[in-house]
């Protein structure tokens, strides 16, 4: 396959790209062909299913752009969070850990709903002392400025 099509970066004029993108297709489980790109960045070659535009204006795999999910990014308390919030829509609660607990959901089972508020205990525990602890970082650099910026006398 060849990628055709102009790329426009700041306010440079437009750059004509024309690359060939080689194709790949492998066998699956219940029958049939799956088609696969292989990254055309120098020396990579990988098999992805998605191709990026980045800065270099080619299209790459995401391991070439070294691209990260969000997921990759979170703290503990910012994992603990979200894992509580999805035990929070399981349960038809509304979301948000400062929100009150809800009840338990008609047709659920008491031991699983028993289980599920336990774990989302544990996370939300997990979480507020994340925060707690941040809170306290971002505490004792604001004292340290204040008492840098208090006049001697």
């Amino acid at each position: 396959m060849t990628l055709i099509y102009s790329h426009k970066s700041g306010g440079a004029d437009w750059q004509a790209m024309d690359y060939p993108v080689r194709l790949e297709w492998t066998a699956c489980t219940l029958g049939g062909r799956r088609v696969w790109f292989l990254c055309p960045a120098n020396g990579c070659g990988r098999r992805v299913a998605l191709l990026y535009l980045g800065g270099a204006s080619i299209f790459a795999c995401r391991h070439c752009y070294r691209l990260a999910y969000a997921c990759q990014r979170e703290t503990a308390d910012d994992r603990a969070m979200r894992r509580a919030d999805n035990i929070r829509e399981r349960l038809g609660w509304q979301a948000g850990i400062a929100n009150p607990r809800g009840g338990k959901p008609k047709g659920m089972h008491w031991r699983t709903f028993e289980r599920l508020t336990a774990e989302h205990d544990a996370f939300v525990g997990v979480s507020l002392a994340g925060m707690a602890a941040r809170l306290g970082l971002i505490k004792r650099r604001l004292d340290g400025v204040g008492t840098a910026l208090r006049p001697e006398g």
